[in-house]
């Protein structure tokens, strides 16, 4: 152990790192202005502190007195919120070189990996699911577990759970130090918590990372985790929770941006995927499940039978444990037939979290919100539109929660909207702070909240609705500009009314009027496009026409898996789209831009026109559910991609034709792929991951494509941390960038083309 690496540590706890002095063997610094003196002792080589009379090894001086980790581990244990009743479900572990286990305990695999410290390099764990599939639990009920093995002396290091979800954070010193301060642990700092990562005493869990990829982009949030892990060295373990849309979505590219453009940030990433609940994990919920009076579920296994016959065993009512829980708490509380809640849940699995949300308030308008006469204080669809008017102000204000005293302004102005008499709105505005869907916030104290993001997502499609039916364009231009809609709320927003055909045209017509003549940069082109995709399927019966579509922002799977006919996109960007599964029959696309599309062998774009204006670049396939990493930007070779998919352009011509630019011989394009596969999980390729990811092609890799990367200076040789000797290389330019180089015709730096032409010979 070097000495200058315990002076760091001792200066991240210290009230000053020039108050630390180490020198012959005494080592003292100055601590809530308090000057510390203590000995430094090495044993066997073991580092010892003599401190207070006492001789203790480094690393629990290091963990204890500075670290303060058994106080910080009791404080989670008395004011952290534990998960009950906790049923734990199943994870696969991927490592870094794409290697995936079997499905094992998702706490047991997840201690098991944030205790196992890579040599060299930091391990960046993605945890990720779906909404609702128990993320959150999942690391409430581990750090629980893990602050009281540390208590007990059965653990080594503490989990330190941070989470961003409600709140806009880049920087995670704001999101340690909020967590530090609301555990009241003084004497710890965000710089402490670095250095206890980096000893392998504190591992770290930064949950609801997807929240900071939608609020300030991909691009800042990525940047802000890879500056975190440029400070940790190449040492310790990150776990990253998110929903997994935004994990495939923002993965390969979003990630090699951040690994390759920091230098000397050496990293491994690892996913842990959870899995859906089946059969046992939901019957012994219901058999566990407590209500607030103790009420239990009587036969949980009866329930559970009569749901899956009528909505089969894959239903989301059944796999998910959100649903779950909200399915377990109506039952506890009146609801106890079966049949009649399976008949409410209904057959569709888009329908399940709006039918759960109705069920609770059929439940306050029949039960609850009553006054002596037995009459209700609101309708249900006053329920529905008092809490649509909170999600709008939540929307507005960025925030996931709200005031006590703000709720009840909202709820006023939708009493005075909905002309509830004046002797009644006191009962209604007091019986707001304890609305069933809008309980107490865990982060905020004194603030409101909707206790899943899908319960908030659905009251927004909610609000939707109602701008819609009121054809309120300047109130939807207004929504539509302040932040990125969540796919399901478009979904929702368009299976949750029965919409005629005719009006469904003029919300259509009216979108497009909106995103063409929108003036500043906004959500809204965004936020239309969304709409668009998940109203359209909706329009193309019978062979009908869709109304043309203008100016509107594509993105994602938005058109994954559709059928669409007779459609005009107009000056549209569709932006790593995937179109695996889809079908786009006679449509027609002029001045239209596309930088990023997946397509499979289902995709069609049969009778499809493209004019000489629009540009498609960046288009990979899909084999077996698994996308190759390269995309292609060379415009020609992607032209002839869709005409092979059925789609014809009006020009130019010349895409019929051989492309004149020589194409790399497949042995070298293989072997490069394989090389550049390998930095989509992991920041440096080693001698030993290149023999292992390119096999029978390492020869042709080493004698003819790695001299023209270095010489061209697209590679790096860095140091390698780990044992043994071994070379280990990293990339100059994010992946995206060295691919679009193979067009010549790109403005690309000039090193990047000059090695393509390189490859070409």
């Amino acid at each position: 152990m070097e000495l200058e690496d315990i002076r760091q540590d001792v200066a991240a706890f210290a009230d000053s790192d020039q108050d630390v002095l180490l020198d012959k063997g005494t080592l003292v610094f100055q601590r809530n202005r308090t000057t510390y003196s203590c000995r430094l002792w090495e044993t066997s080589g073991t580092v010892e502190v003599e401190f207070n009379g006492i001789r203790v090894p480094y690393i629990k001086f290091l963990a204890d007195e500075l670290g303060r980790l058994s106080i910080l581990a009791e404080a989670i244990r008395q004011k952290r919120k534990d998960v009950e009743p906790y049923i734990d479900t199943k994870a696969i572990f991927t490592d870094y070189l794409g290697n995936s286990s079997s499905p094992e305990s998702a706490l047991d695999l997840m201690w098991h990996e944030c205790e196992s410290k890579p040599v060299g390099e930091t391990k960046l764990i993605f945890l990720t699911a779906d909404a609702g599939e128990g993320k959150t639990a999942l690391l409430r009920r581990l750090t629980q577990k893990v602050a009281g093995d540390y208590l007990s002396h059965k653990a080594g290091m503490l989990l330190l759970h941070v989470d961003t979800q409600g709140r806009s954070f880049v920087r995670l010193e704001e999101l340690v130090a909020r967590d530090l301060g609301q555990l009241r642990i003084s004497g710890v700092f965000y710089s402490g918590v670095i250095r206890l990562i980096r000893r392998g005493l504190l591992a770290i869990a930064i949950d609801g990372f997807d929240e900071l990829l939608a609020e300030v982009g991909s691009a800042e949030a990525y940047s802000g985790l890879g500056a975190f892990l440029h400070q940790l060295g190449g040492m310790g373990v990150v776990v990253a929770a998110a929903r997994s849309a935004y994990f495939e979505a923002e993965n390969y590219t979003a990630q090699s941006r951040l690994l390759t453009s920091l230098p000397d940030t050496h990293v491994s990433v690892n996913q842990i995927t959870l899995q859906k609940w089946h059969e046992k994990e939901t019957v012994r919920y219901f058999s566990s499940y407590r209500g607030d009076g103790g009420q239990q579920i009587l036969d949980p296994a009866a329930f559970y039978s009569e749901l899956a016959l009528r909505l089969g065993p894959t239903h989301p009512v059944l796999q998910r444990p959100f649903l779950v829980q909200r399915m377990a708490a109506i039952l506890t509380t009146g609801v106890n037939d079966p049949s009649r809640l399976s008949d409410e849940v209904g057959p569709s699995g888009l329908k399940v979290v709006p039918n759960v949300i109705q069920a609770f308030l059929r439940r306050e308008v029949d039960e609850k919100w009553r006054d002596q006469n037995g009459l209700p204080y609101l309708s249900l669809e006053q329920h529905v539109h008092l809490l649509a008017a909170v999600a709008d102000e939540m929307w507005t204000l960025g925030k996931n929660s709200l005031p006590v005293e703000v709720i009840q302004l909202v709820t006023e102005t939708v009493l005075e909207e909905v002309k509830i008499a004046p002797d009644r709105r006191v009962q209604v505005i007091e019986r707001v702070k304890a609305h069933a869907l809008l309980p107490p916030s865990t982060s905020s104290s004194g603030e409101l909240t909707f206790d899943h993001e899908e319960f908030l997502n659905y009251f927004l499609a909610a609000r939707l609705v109602e701008l819609f039916k009121a054809t309120d364009s300047f109130g939807l231009q207004r929504f539509c500009e302040r932040h990125t809609l969540p796919a399901i709320v478009g979904a929702w927003t368009s299976a949750i009314e029965n919409w005629g055909i005719d009006r469904l045209d003029a919300i259509l017509q009216q979108l497009s009027l909106m995103a063409r003549t929108e003036v500043r940069s906004t959500y809204l082109k965004q936020n239309a496009g969304l709409l668009t995709s998940k109203i359209v399927p909706l329009v193309c019966t019978n062979g009908r026409a869709v109304p043309k579509l203008d100016s509107m922002y594509f993105e994602s799977d938005e058109w994954r898996g559709v059928r669409v006919q007779h459609a005009h996109f107009h000056k549209c960007v569709f932006i790593g789209v995937d179109f695996c599964g889809t079908v786009f029959k006679s449509c027609k696309f002029t001045q239209c831009q596309m930088d990023g599309l997946t397509y499979d062998d289902a995709t069609s774009l049969e009778g499809s026109t493209f004019d000489s204006s629009s540009l498609v670049v960046g288009v990979v396939r899909v084999q077996e559910g698994v996308a190759n990493l390269l995309r292609n930007y060379v415009p020609d070779e992607c032209a002839r991609i869709l005409l092979r998919l059925g789609a014809t352009f009006e020009e130019p011509v010349h895409v019929h034709a051989k492309s004149a630019i020589r194409t790399i011989p497949d042995e070298k394009r293989h072997a490069l792929e394989a090389f550049f596969r390998i930095f989509s999980r992991n920041s440096g390729a080693t001698d030993q991951v290149m023999r292992l990811k390119l096999g029978t092609r390492l020869p042709l890799f080493q004698n003819s494509i790695l001299p023209a990367l270095l010489a061209h200076q697209i590679v790096r040789p860095t140091e390698y941390r780990g044992r043994g000797q071994q070379d280990r290389f990293e990339l100059n330019y994010p992946l995206d960038i060295i691919l679009r180089a193979e067009d010549p015709t790109a403005a690309s730096p000039p090193n990047l083309k000059t090695f393509w032409e390189e490859l070409r010979k």
